[in-house]
């Protein structure tokens, strides 16, 4: 996909390099220094044809003459998605009725604009561009940008200029632009994380790990009573204070205790809640409901949090042995890091 896939990429970097940065920065670096290419109109550069080059740069020239077009394709895509107005930090609080004389807002909305100009104007230079894809989406994977930013913002950057260029924003051009901003958006989808690894805000889980795990939890799950007896004796051997927690069978001996009645009881207890808290990860409310009620009845009995960090390694160490794969186990690990942090936060 040649220059233009990654020249627009670089033009809207502006956009998704200010809404991910972190608290606090306010402004975003824009490359303003253009290389100077040969329009090489009679060649081909990657799905866009040098006709359709032309197209892009002549509507663009026209459109950005008119200083309220840049303003007016960021108020649209915060006004259509208020939720990405959260993650540009210096106007996250603003009603939206204010925005168009807000300082910080069209401080931002100029940064794209000028961010365009560079690269539509660059749109035959491979050279020019080829550097930024690597680092482009190495940066903006962990900021959690999503394709679908992209097309919605493409989307509303199509309209703005339709109602700009009028009768200039020829059905031709039209096409031109699709297909540029659909050579982005297949350009990016490779680089930036996908819905399925995005986690949830509040339960910090993602799709991807959820489904891992219930699926991988769901061929041992029969046998899960064995598996969390063979974590507590373990547990106990390493840090006999442990067993001290358990008042019922405090002073049985470990190796006696299989067959105990109330540490059979307990065992099935602490088995069933787990099953219980790795069902519930599909229904957020259940889940943050099942890691509140398990923080309270353990904060009451005084258990740290280092038991429940060596159950979790116990529990990635029989997994493992089990023949969950590396890749579940990641997802494990994760699943249980959320667990441990939920019943027994750091202090």
């Amino acid at each position: 996909m040649a220059s233009f896939k990654i020249a627009l990429l670089f033009g809207v970097v502006a956009f998704v390099s200010a809404c991910s940065q972190a608290p606090g920065t306010t402004t975003t670096t824009v490359t303003t220094t253009v290389t100077t290419v040969s329009a090489d109109d009679g060649g081909e550069a990657g799905l866009l044809s040098a006709h359709e080059r032309s197209l892009i740069r002549k509507t663009w020239d026209q459109a950005k003459k008119d200083g309220d077009v840049a303003p007016q394709v960021l108020f649209r895509f915060v006004k259509a998605h208020p939720e990405y107005q959260k993650m540009f930090s210096k106007f996250a609080n603003v009603p939206q009725a204010e925005l168009l004389s807000n300082g910080n807002f069209l401080a931002q909305a100029y940064t794209i604009l000028a961010g365009l100009n560079v690269v539509i104007q660059s749109l035959s230079s491979q050279e020019l561009m080829a550097n930024q894809l690597n680092a482009l989406g190495g940066a903006h994977k962990p900021r959690g940008a999503t394709p679908v930013m992209f097309e919605q913002f493409g989307g509303i950057l199509e309209e703005v200029l339709a109602e700009e260029l009028g009768s200039g924003f020829t059905a031709e051009a039209r096409q031109a632009w699709k297909n540029g901003l659909a050579a982005l958006v297949a350009g990016i989808s490779k680089n930036l994380k996908k819905a399925e690894d995005l986690a949830d805000p509040q339960t910090k889980l993602t799709p991807h790990q959820i489904q891992d795990v219930q699926r991988s939890w769901e061929n041992i799950r029969n046998g899960r009573n064995a598996l969390v007896s063979s974590i507590f004796v373990k547990l106990f051997k390493e840090t006999p204070r442990i067993q001290k927690f358990f008042a019922k069978f405090a002073n049985v001996a470990v190796d006696s205790l299989a067959g105990n009645a109330e540490y059979e009881k307990q065992i099935a207890l602490v088995a069933d809640r787990l099953d219980t808290m790795i069902s519930a990860m599909s229904d957020k409310l259940q889940l943050l409901g099942n890691v509140n009620y398990m923080r309270y009845t353990h904060t009451e009995r005084g258990i740290p949090r280092a038991p429940w960090e060596d159950f979790s390694r116990l529990l990635l160490d029989v997994l493992g042995a089990k023949g969950v794969s590396s890749d579940d186990l990641d997802s494990w690990k994760g699943v249980l890091t959320v667990f441990v942090n939920g019943i027994s936060p750091r202090s």
